[in-house]
């Protein structure tokens, strides 16, 4: 069994195995992760507390847990490995090569001081800035740090349907810098929400970023986007900006 705690004033869900884990456990932990995401558009990091590290059941068990690890592991901003199990002495080093999210081991009775670290800022805010000077049917914002559904419903979205307001069709120069750090889910559904609403109106979408995930994404799906696409670099933006303009 895997008593989950949410603890909203430390911004963490605190995972306590009691016995082996199961892959209901595993199954268990994904649905309050997704459902405290999409209630409150936060991302609580993850704190496994527990003396003894007790194992798993069986295979399934295992997979379910890499699973879960697959799926959340770009989001989780820290994990706090509270325990004395020994086995977990060399889990911070090795995970950090597959892991994005930052580790840290607390002594079992230490519960309280991996809270009050989980709960310390991690990241830059979200930060989403209009690109100003573009020509005559073209908008663009620049993003970085982490962006939320606030971001999306108080900039981008107004940003966009002002401009369609006055044009048919408008052309999007979108850079992602090298300090974006992530979308929340609800950012993700307020990109989605907007880009069905008005996705035959983009003339041009110029992408504008070095992270591959998004160069590599981006390419993926621009044969389903009615418009033209094109990927550009940081240090190609003005480049991007021309080229949106037509």
């Amino acid at each position: 069994m895997l008593k989950i705690t949410d603890d909203a004033i430390h911004n963490a869900l605190i995972a306590e195995p009691e016995g082996r884990l199961r892959k209901s456990d595993f199954e268990a932990l994904t649905e309050r992760f997704n459902a405290i995401v999409n209630d409150t558009d936060r991302i609580p990091n993850l704190v496994i507390h527990t003396r003894d590290f007790p194992g798993w059941a069986d295979f399934a068990a295992l997979v379910e847990h890499l699973q879960f690890i697959r799926a959340h592991q770009k989001l989780v901003g820290k994990i706090a490995l509270v325990s004395d199990a020994r086995i977990l002495d060399v889990a911070p080093k090795i995970a950090r090569h597959f892991i994005a999210a930052n580790i840290r081991r607390f002594p079992a009775d230490d519960l309280a001081a991996a809270l009050d670290w989980s709960a310390e800022p991690v990241g830059e805010p979200g930060d989403v800035t209009v690109i100003e000077g573009l020509p005559e049917g073209v908008v663009g914002v620049s993003v970085r740090g982490v962006i939320n559904a606030k971001d999306y419903s108080e900039t981008i979205a107004p940003l966009i349907e002002a401009a369609l307001k006055e044009r048919e069709k408008i052309s999007f120069v979108y850079q992602i810098g090298p300090e974006f750090e992530a979308y929340t889910p609800g950012a993700v559904w307020g990109d989605a929400r907007v880009g069905l609403m008005h996705l035959s109106r983009f003339e041009r979408i110029a992408v504008v970023s070095d992270i591959d995930w998004i160069r590599h994404g981006v390419r993926a799906f621009a044969p389903l986007i009615p418009g033209d696409v094109h990927v550009f670099g940081n240090d190609e933006l003005e480049a991007a900006k021309t080229w949106a303009a037509g």
